[in-house]
């Protein structure tokens, strides 16, 4: 395993357009899915490359790990199709803006309440 998160590291401090992006190879790795599924899911557009490498080469954040894999569930799992993929996963977006939304209101909320007490 140690060597696994060496050979990671490695090969993305040779990025140049930043040490925090996986290679297509490396997210197939991490997601445990198959190198063309990935591609797949990209061209399909449920899952979007942060960057390319003058060579073409895809690049992608730490996110596309987790959401690459939940393609994979619902695919496999639940038997969604890429259609219903795409709008599981934006309205799952939306759920979690909604979400941060509310904390923002609420924690607002108690800035106020704490203000009017003083």
């Amino acid at each position: 395993m140690a060597t696994t998160k060496l050979m990671i590291r490695t090969i993305k401090s040779e990025n140049s357009i930043g040490d925090d992006l996986l290679s297509l190879s490396e997210l197939a790795y991490l997601s445990r899915l198959h190198p063309e599924l990935i591609a797949r899911f990209v061209d399909l557009g449920l899952l979007e490359p942060r960057a390319r490498k003058n060579t073409g080469e895809l690049l992608f954040d730490s996110e596309a790990v987790p959401t690459a894999r939940k393609i994979w569930r619902l695919r496999q799992q639940l038997g969604i199709n890429y259609v219903g993929i795409g709008l599981v996963l934006d309205l799952l977006d939306r759920i979690e803006d909604l979400e941060n939304e509310i904390r923002r209101l609420k924690s607002l909320l108690n800035l106020e309440s704490f203000i009017d007490t003083y």
